[in-house]
Protein backbone atom coordinates (compact mmCIF):
# COMPACT_ATOMS: atom_id res chain seq x y z
CA UNK A 1 0.00 0.00 0.00
CA UNK A 2 1.62 3.06 -1.09
CA UNK A 3 2.52 5.34 1.94
CA UNK A 4 0.65 8.79 2.21
CA UNK A 5 2.70 11.94 1.16
CA UNK A 6 4.09 14.01 3.93
CA UNK A 7 2.26 16.80 5.31
CA UNK A 8 3.69 19.41 4.22
CA UNK A 9 3.19 22.06 7.42
CA UNK A 10 2.80 26.03 7.21
CA UNK A 11 6.12 27.59 6.92
CA UNK A 12 7.49 29.52 10.50
CA UNK A 13 11.34 29.90 9.62
CA UNK A 14 11.77 33.20 10.36
CA UNK A 15 10.36 32.36 13.80
CA UNK A 16 12.88 29.90 13.90
CA UNK A 17 16.03 31.83 13.20
CA UNK A 18 14.79 34.28 15.48
CA UNK A 19 14.55 31.35 18.47
CA UNK A 20 18.04 29.93 17.64
CA UNK A 21 19.28 33.23 17.38
CA UNK A 22 18.47 33.86 21.01
CA UNK A 23 19.31 30.29 22.37
CA UNK A 24 22.71 31.03 20.89
CA UNK A 25 23.47 34.24 22.44
CA UNK A 26 21.93 32.88 26.13
CA UNK A 27 24.32 29.75 26.18
CA UNK A 28 27.07 32.36 25.20
CA UNK A 29 26.34 34.33 28.40
CA UNK A 30 26.57 31.26 30.38
CA UNK A 31 29.94 30.17 29.07
CA UNK A 32 31.22 33.40 29.68
CA UNK A 33 29.80 34.04 33.25
CA UNK A 34 31.08 30.27 34.00
CA UNK A 35 34.70 31.07 33.20
CA UNK A 36 35.13 34.75 34.85
CA UNK A 37 37.51 34.24 38.74
CA UNK A 38 36.91 36.88 41.26
CA UNK A 39 39.84 39.72 41.02
CA UNK A 40 43.09 39.45 43.07
CA UNK A 41 42.64 41.89 45.78
CA UNK A 42 46.06 43.93 44.59
CA UNK A 43 44.32 44.09 41.58
CA UNK A 44 41.32 45.38 43.17
CA UNK A 45 43.38 47.84 45.32
CA UNK A 46 45.18 49.02 42.19
CA UNK A 47 42.24 49.45 40.47
CA UNK A 48 40.21 51.16 43.13
CA UNK A 49 43.27 53.66 43.39
CA UNK A 50 43.61 54.23 39.64
CA UNK A 51 40.39 56.81 39.65
CA UNK A 52 42.25 58.27 42.48
CA UNK A 53 45.46 58.96 40.96
CA UNK A 54 44.02 59.95 37.40
CA UNK A 55 40.88 61.87 38.96
CA UNK A 56 42.83 64.94 41.19
CA UNK A 57 40.94 66.39 43.73
CA UNK A 58 39.32 69.20 43.82
CA UNK A 59 41.15 72.33 43.77
CA UNK A 60 44.47 70.54 43.26
CA UNK A 61 47.41 70.33 40.81
CA UNK A 62 47.17 68.12 37.83
CA UNK A 63 49.28 64.84 39.05
CA UNK A 64 52.87 65.50 37.38
CA UNK A 65 54.62 66.23 40.68
CA UNK A 66 57.22 63.21 40.29
CA UNK A 67 57.75 64.42 37.08
CA UNK A 68 60.67 67.34 38.51
CA UNK A 69 61.66 64.66 40.64
CA UNK A 70 62.30 62.26 38.27
CA UNK A 71 64.22 65.25 35.82
CA UNK A 72 66.38 66.04 38.76
CA UNK A 73 67.73 62.19 39.11
CA UNK A 74 68.20 62.00 35.24
CA UNK A 75 70.09 65.44 35.60
CA UNK A 76 72.34 63.82 38.07
CA UNK A 77 73.15 60.74 37.13
CA UNK A 78 74.11 62.67 34.00
CA UNK A 79 76.20 64.87 35.59
CA UNK A 80 77.92 62.29 37.70
CA UNK A 81 78.74 59.99 34.40
CA UNK A 82 80.53 63.19 33.35
CA UNK A 83 82.62 63.52 36.28
CA UNK A 84 83.64 60.02 36.18
CA UNK A 85 84.78 60.40 32.41
CA UNK A 86 86.21 63.36 33.27
CA UNK A 87 88.34 61.83 35.97
CA UNK A 88 89.13 59.08 33.69
CA UNK A 89 90.64 61.83 30.90
CA UNK A 90 92.60 63.24 33.56
CA UNK A 91 94.05 59.74 34.72
CA UNK A 92 94.76 58.85 31.37
CA UNK A 93 96.69 62.15 30.77
CA UNK A 94 100.30 62.17 31.42
CA UNK A 95 100.75 64.13 34.69
CA UNK A 96 103.29 67.21 34.00
CA UNK A 97 104.36 70.04 36.22
CA UNK A 98 104.77 73.31 33.94
CA UNK A 99 106.20 77.20 34.56
CA UNK A 100 105.08 80.25 32.77
CA UNK A 101 107.69 82.11 30.39
CA UNK A 102 108.20 85.68 30.99
CA UNK A 103 110.50 88.54 30.36
CA UNK A 104 112.63 89.61 32.50
CA UNK A 105 117.01 90.34 32.61
CA UNK A 106 119.51 88.06 32.09
CA UNK A 107 123.77 88.58 31.78
CA UNK A 108 126.41 86.94 29.98
CA UNK A 109 129.55 86.08 32.05
CA UNK A 110 133.03 84.43 32.30
CA UNK A 111 132.46 82.01 35.42
CA UNK A 112 135.49 80.98 37.67
CA UNK A 113 136.29 78.91 40.94
CA UNK A 114 139.23 80.24 42.55
CA UNK A 115 139.61 81.13 46.78
CA UNK A 116 139.01 84.42 48.57
CA UNK A 117 142.08 86.64 49.53
CA UNK A 118 142.79 88.97 51.89
CA UNK A 119 144.70 92.58 50.61
CA UNK A 120 145.70 92.89 54.27
CA UNK A 121 147.34 90.40 55.80
CA UNK A 122 150.06 90.49 58.82
CA UNK A 123 151.68 88.89 61.42
CA UNK A 124 152.62 90.50 64.54
CA UNK A 125 155.58 90.65 66.80
CA UNK A 126 156.58 92.46 69.75
CA UNK A 127 159.18 95.12 69.99
CA UNK A 128 160.68 94.65 73.44
CA UNK A 129 161.44 91.72 75.22
CA UNK A 130 159.62 90.24 78.46
CA UNK A 131 157.59 87.54 79.37
CA UNK A 132 153.69 87.81 78.67
CA UNK A 133 151.61 88.51 81.10
CA UNK A 134 148.12 89.35 79.87
CA UNK A 135 146.55 88.18 76.57
CA UNK A 136 143.08 90.52 75.50
CA UNK A 137 142.59 88.67 71.87
CA UNK A 138 142.31 84.80 70.78
CA UNK A 139 141.52 83.39 67.27
CA UNK A 140 138.19 84.91 65.80
CA UNK A 141 138.03 88.07 67.43
CA UNK A 142 137.47 91.27 65.33
CA UNK A 143 139.54 94.05 67.13
CA UNK A 144 140.32 97.84 65.96
CA UNK A 145 143.41 99.48 65.32
CA UNK A 146 144.74 100.11 68.07
CA UNK A 147 143.20 97.83 70.61
CA UNK A 148 145.53 95.82 72.96
CA UNK A 149 146.42 92.30 71.99
CA UNK A 150 148.99 91.38 74.37
CA UNK A 151 150.70 92.87 77.56
CA UNK A 152 154.35 91.90 78.38
CA UNK A 153 155.44 92.00 81.81
CA UNK A 154 156.43 95.74 82.63
CA UNK A 155 157.80 96.36 85.90
CA UNK A 156 161.53 97.20 84.76
CA UNK A 157 159.92 99.39 81.80
CA UNK A 158 157.78 101.19 84.25
CA UNK A 159 160.60 101.90 86.80
CA UNK A 160 162.81 103.25 83.61
CA UNK A 161 159.59 105.07 82.38
CA UNK A 162 158.95 107.05 85.90
CA UNK A 163 163.05 107.62 86.67
CA UNK A 164 163.30 108.68 83.18
CA UNK A 165 160.26 111.48 83.74
CA UNK A 166 161.61 112.59 87.18
CA UNK A 167 164.70 113.52 85.64
CA UNK A 168 163.20 115.53 82.79
CA UNK A 169 161.17 116.93 85.46
CA UNK A 170 164.14 118.39 87.58
CA UNK A 171 166.06 119.77 84.20
CA UNK A 172 162.75 121.09 82.93
CA UNK A 173 163.13 123.19 86.19
CA UNK A 174 166.50 124.12 85.93
CA UNK A 175 166.50 124.88 83.16
CA UNK A 176 163.41 127.36 83.06
CA UNK A 177 165.20 128.57 86.18
CA UNK A 178 168.83 129.49 83.81
CA UNK A 179 166.89 130.77 80.77
CA UNK A 180 164.97 133.45 83.20
CA UNK A 181 168.76 134.21 84.67
CA UNK A 182 169.91 134.27 80.76
CA UNK A 183 167.54 136.79 79.65
CA UNK A 184 168.55 139.26 82.57
CA UNK A 185 171.83 138.52 81.58
CA UNK A 186 172.91 136.80 84.52
CA UNK A 187 174.43 133.71 83.12
CA UNK A 188 176.81 133.88 80.49
CA UNK A 189 175.40 132.02 77.04
CA UNK A 190 177.84 128.50 77.75
CA UNK A 191 176.26 127.73 81.21
CA UNK A 192 172.88 128.39 79.57
CA UNK A 193 173.30 126.41 76.56
CA UNK A 194 175.19 123.90 78.73
CA UNK A 195 171.48 123.72 80.82
CA UNK A 196 169.70 123.38 77.52
CA UNK A 197 171.61 120.02 76.27
CA UNK A 198 170.90 118.45 79.81
CA UNK A 199 167.35 119.15 79.43
CA UNK A 200 167.08 118.15 75.97
CA UNK A 201 168.98 114.91 76.82
CA UNK A 202 166.36 114.44 79.90
CA UNK A 203 163.52 114.75 77.27
CA UNK A 204 164.70 112.29 74.83
CA UNK A 205 165.42 109.74 77.42
CA UNK A 206 161.80 109.71 79.04
CA UNK A 207 160.48 109.86 75.46
CA UNK A 208 162.47 106.79 74.75
CA UNK A 209 161.39 105.22 78.25
CA UNK A 210 157.97 105.67 77.61
CA UNK A 211 158.36 104.15 74.52
CA UNK A 212 159.46 101.60 75.53
CA UNK A 213 157.38 100.74 78.15
CA UNK A 214 154.39 101.16 75.60
CA UNK A 215 155.76 98.31 73.33
CA UNK A 216 155.21 96.24 76.52
CA UNK A 217 151.31 96.15 75.64
CA UNK A 218 151.32 94.54 71.50
CA UNK A 219 148.37 96.46 69.72
CA UNK A 220 146.36 95.59 66.32
CA UNK A 221 147.69 97.46 63.43
CA UNK A 222 144.85 97.99 61.63
CA UNK A 223 140.66 96.45 61.99
CA UNK A 224 140.75 92.81 61.39
CA UNK A 225 140.27 89.55 62.81
CA UNK A 226 142.78 87.50 64.76
CA UNK A 227 143.67 84.19 62.18
CA UNK A 228 145.98 82.85 64.93
CA UNK A 229 147.40 83.10 68.17
CA UNK A 230 151.16 81.58 68.57
CA UNK A 231 151.76 82.32 71.87
CA UNK A 232 150.39 82.17 75.62
CA UNK A 233 150.81 83.40 79.23
CA UNK A 234 154.15 82.54 80.70
CA UNK A 235 155.76 82.51 77.37
CA UNK A 236 158.74 84.45 76.77
CA UNK A 237 158.56 86.79 73.73
CA UNK A 238 161.17 88.36 71.74
CA UNK A 239 161.52 90.75 68.79
CA UNK A 240 161.62 88.01 66.71
CA UNK A 241 158.70 86.05 67.76
CA UNK A 242 155.53 85.93 66.42
CA UNK A 243 152.80 86.75 68.62
CA UNK A 244 149.59 86.90 66.49
CA UNK A 245 148.55 86.95 62.85
CA UNK A 246 145.52 88.53 61.70
CA UNK A 247 143.67 89.80 58.28
CA UNK A 248 141.81 92.81 57.09
CA UNK A 249 138.03 91.54 56.33
CA UNK A 250 136.97 94.94 54.70
CA UNK A 251 139.34 94.78 51.46
CA UNK A 252 138.49 90.90 50.36
CA UNK A 253 139.34 89.78 46.93
CA UNK A 254 139.39 87.02 44.84
CA UNK A 255 142.10 86.56 42.08
CA UNK A 256 140.41 84.46 38.78
CA UNK A 257 143.23 84.04 35.57
CA UNK A 258 140.72 84.82 32.60
CA UNK A 259 141.63 83.00 28.57
CA UNK A 260 143.32 85.59 26.73
CA UNK A 261 141.20 85.96 24.40
CA UNK A 262 138.54 87.45 26.39
CA UNK A 263 141.12 90.74 27.32
CA UNK A 264 138.96 92.77 24.96
CA UNK A 265 135.63 92.59 26.71
CA UNK A 266 136.71 92.81 30.12
CA UNK A 267 137.14 96.09 32.43
CA UNK A 268 137.43 97.89 35.18
CA UNK A 269 134.60 98.22 37.56
CA UNK A 270 132.41 95.69 35.88
CA UNK A 271 129.93 94.10 37.70
CA UNK A 272 130.55 90.58 39.43
CA UNK A 273 128.35 87.87 41.42
CA UNK A 274 130.08 85.43 44.40
CA UNK A 275 128.58 82.09 45.17
CA UNK A 276 129.74 79.36 47.60
CA UNK A 277 128.66 75.80 48.20
CA UNK A 278 128.94 76.93 51.97
CA UNK A 279 126.45 79.40 51.69
CA UNK A 280 123.49 77.81 48.91
CA UNK A 281 121.18 80.31 49.75
CA UNK A 282 123.35 83.82 49.33
CA UNK A 283 125.27 85.38 46.75
CA UNK A 284 127.42 88.31 46.87
CA UNK A 285 127.95 91.75 44.71
CA UNK A 286 131.38 92.11 43.20
CA UNK A 287 132.98 94.24 40.72
CA UNK A 288 136.81 94.06 39.04
CA UNK A 289 139.07 95.85 41.02
CA UNK A 290 142.32 95.43 38.63
CA UNK A 291 143.26 93.84 35.50
CA UNK A 292 146.79 93.22 34.57
CA UNK A 293 147.61 93.62 31.23
CA UNK A 294 149.89 90.47 30.36
CA UNK A 295 148.86 87.43 29.79
CA UNK A 296 150.73 84.31 30.65
CA UNK A 297 152.57 82.68 27.31
CA UNK A 298 152.70 79.60 29.89
CA UNK A 299 149.04 79.95 30.90
CA UNK A 300 147.56 81.86 28.18
CA UNK A 301 145.28 83.78 30.67
CA UNK A 302 145.73 87.10 32.85
CA UNK A 303 144.92 87.59 36.15
CA UNK A 304 141.74 89.67 37.41
CA UNK A 305 141.28 90.72 40.64
CA UNK A 306 137.70 91.06 41.71
CA UNK A 307 136.27 92.50 44.98
CA UNK A 308 133.69 91.74 47.23
CA UNK A 309 132.36 92.76 50.21
CA UNK A 310 129.72 90.66 52.14
CA UNK A 311 127.13 92.05 55.02
CA UNK A 312 129.21 91.13 57.82
CA UNK A 313 133.20 91.22 58.35
CA UNK A 314 133.22 87.22 58.70
CA UNK A 315 130.81 86.12 56.30
CA UNK A 316 133.37 85.75 53.76
CA UNK A 317 136.92 84.66 55.08
CA UNK A 318 139.94 84.21 53.70
CA UNK A 319 140.38 80.67 52.00
CA UNK A 320 136.39 80.43 51.08
CA UNK A 321 136.21 78.62 47.80
CA UNK A 322 133.70 80.82 45.74
CA UNK A 323 132.38 80.46 42.23
CA UNK A 324 133.02 83.84 40.57
CA UNK A 325 130.89 85.09 37.43
CA UNK A 326 132.10 88.51 35.83
CA UNK A 327 129.00 89.92 34.21
CA UNK A 328 130.00 91.17 30.40
CA UNK A 329 126.93 92.15 28.91
CA UNK A 330 122.87 92.22 30.28
CA UNK A 331 119.77 92.35 28.48
CA UNK A 332 116.85 93.78 30.53
CA UNK A 333 113.54 92.50 28.72
CA UNK A 334 114.33 88.53 27.45
CA UNK A 335 112.46 86.12 27.23
CA UNK A 336 113.17 83.27 29.69
CA UNK A 337 112.84 80.23 30.22
CA UNK A 338 113.24 77.55 32.95
CA UNK A 339 116.73 75.83 32.37
CA UNK A 340 114.75 72.60 33.57
CA UNK A 341 112.13 73.25 30.46
CA UNK A 342 114.90 72.55 28.00
CA UNK A 343 115.50 68.83 26.38
CA UNK A 344 118.11 67.75 24.77
CA UNK A 345 118.12 65.70 21.96
CA UNK A 346 120.47 65.25 18.64
CA UNK A 347 122.82 68.24 19.91
CA UNK A 348 119.82 70.12 19.83
CA UNK A 349 117.49 71.74 22.61
CA UNK A 350 113.93 71.81 22.41
CA UNK A 351 110.97 72.34 25.40
CA UNK A 352 107.69 71.30 24.86
CA UNK A 353 104.70 73.87 25.39
CA UNK A 354 101.46 73.23 26.09
CA UNK A 355 98.09 74.38 24.87
CA UNK A 356 94.56 73.18 25.50
CA UNK A 357 96.23 69.82 27.37
CA UNK A 358 98.33 68.68 24.30
CA UNK A 359 102.11 68.90 23.79
CA UNK A 360 104.13 70.98 21.11
CA UNK A 361 107.89 70.22 20.62
CA UNK A 362 109.85 73.27 19.93
CA UNK A 363 112.98 73.67 19.41
CA UNK A 364 115.02 76.63 21.16
CA UNK A 365 116.91 79.29 19.60
CA UNK A 366 119.18 79.86 23.30
CA UNK A 367 120.81 83.24 24.04
CA UNK A 368 122.11 84.69 27.44
CA UNK A 369 122.21 81.89 30.05
CA UNK A 370 122.40 82.23 33.49
CA UNK A 371 122.24 78.98 36.80
CA UNK A 372 118.44 79.35 36.52
CA UNK A 373 117.17 80.78 32.88
CA UNK A 374 118.03 80.80 29.07
CA UNK A 375 116.52 83.63 27.16
CA UNK A 376 114.73 82.33 23.96
CA UNK A 377 115.60 84.47 20.85
CA UNK A 378 112.64 83.58 18.78
CA UNK A 379 109.76 81.05 18.34
CA UNK A 380 108.49 81.17 22.16
CA UNK A 381 106.06 83.99 23.38
CA UNK A 382 105.94 85.46 27.32
CA UNK A 383 102.94 83.97 29.01
CA UNK A 384 103.38 80.21 27.21
CA UNK A 385 103.33 77.68 29.07
CA UNK A 386 106.53 75.01 29.27
CA UNK A 387 106.90 71.69 31.11
CA UNK A 388 109.91 71.44 33.39
CA UNK A 389 109.08 68.30 35.18
CA UNK A 390 108.00 64.98 33.39
CA UNK A 391 109.03 65.61 30.19
CA UNK A 392 111.20 62.89 29.67
CA UNK A 393 110.27 60.13 26.86
CA UNK A 394 107.36 62.78 26.07
CA UNK A 395 106.43 62.63 22.55
CA UNK A 396 104.99 65.83 20.70
CA UNK A 397 101.20 65.99 20.55
CA UNK A 398 100.70 64.14 23.76
CA UNK A 399 97.75 64.74 26.17
CA UNK A 400 98.77 65.61 29.17
CA UNK A 401 97.43 67.58 32.81
CA UNK A 402 99.84 69.94 35.21
CA UNK A 403 99.97 68.95 38.58
CA UNK A 404 101.72 72.26 39.47
CA UNK A 405 101.66 72.58 43.41
CA UNK A 406 99.91 69.20 43.82
CA UNK A 407 96.78 70.37 41.73
CA UNK A 408 93.42 68.01 42.08
CA UNK A 409 92.34 66.38 38.80
CA UNK A 410 90.43 68.77 36.94
CA UNK A 411 86.70 68.41 37.67
CA UNK A 412 83.64 68.50 35.62
CA UNK A 413 82.30 71.66 34.94
CA UNK A 414 78.89 71.39 36.81
CA UNK A 415 80.95 70.04 39.68
CA UNK A 416 82.68 73.15 39.75
CA UNK A 417 79.85 75.10 39.34
CA UNK A 418 77.71 72.84 42.26
CA UNK A 419 80.89 74.11 44.87
CA UNK A 420 80.33 77.92 43.84
CA UNK A 421 78.60 79.84 47.11
CA UNK A 422 76.47 81.34 44.37
CA UNK A 423 75.31 78.64 43.14
CA UNK A 424 72.52 76.72 45.16
CA UNK A 425 72.81 73.40 46.18
CA UNK A 426 71.16 70.61 43.45
CA UNK A 427 68.71 68.00 45.04
CA UNK A 428 69.44 64.52 45.27
CA UNK A 429 67.72 61.34 45.40
CA UNK A 430 69.47 59.50 48.54
CA UNK A 431 66.93 59.56 51.36
CA UNK A 432 68.32 61.05 54.85
CA UNK A 433 67.85 58.87 57.55
CA UNK A 434 65.80 60.41 60.75
CA UNK A 435 67.03 62.24 63.01
CA UNK A 436 70.23 62.73 60.93
CA UNK A 437 69.04 66.46 60.29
Amino acid sequence: MPLPAPRRLPCCFPLCRAGGLVAALGIALLHFGCDRTPPAPAAKAATAAAPAATTPPPGAAPATAAAPAATTAAATAARQSEKDRARQNAIEKVPVETAEVVRGPISSFLSFNTTLETEAAVDIYPQTTGQVQTLFAEEGRIVKAGDPLLKIEDSELRLDAEESRVNFEQLQRNFGRSDDLFNRKLVNKQDHETQKFQFDQARLRYERATLRHAYATVRAPFDGVIVSRETQIGARVAAGTKVFSMVKLDDIVARVFVPGRYLAIVAADQPAVITSEFLPEKSFKGWVKRISPVIDPKSGTFKVTVGVRGDKPTELPPGLFVGVRVITATRESAVLIPKRAVVYEGGERYVFTVTNDLTSKRKLVAGFEDPQNIEAVSGIEPGAEVIVVGHSGLKDGASVRGVNALAPIPQAPEESAAKSPTTPPVATSTPVPPGKL
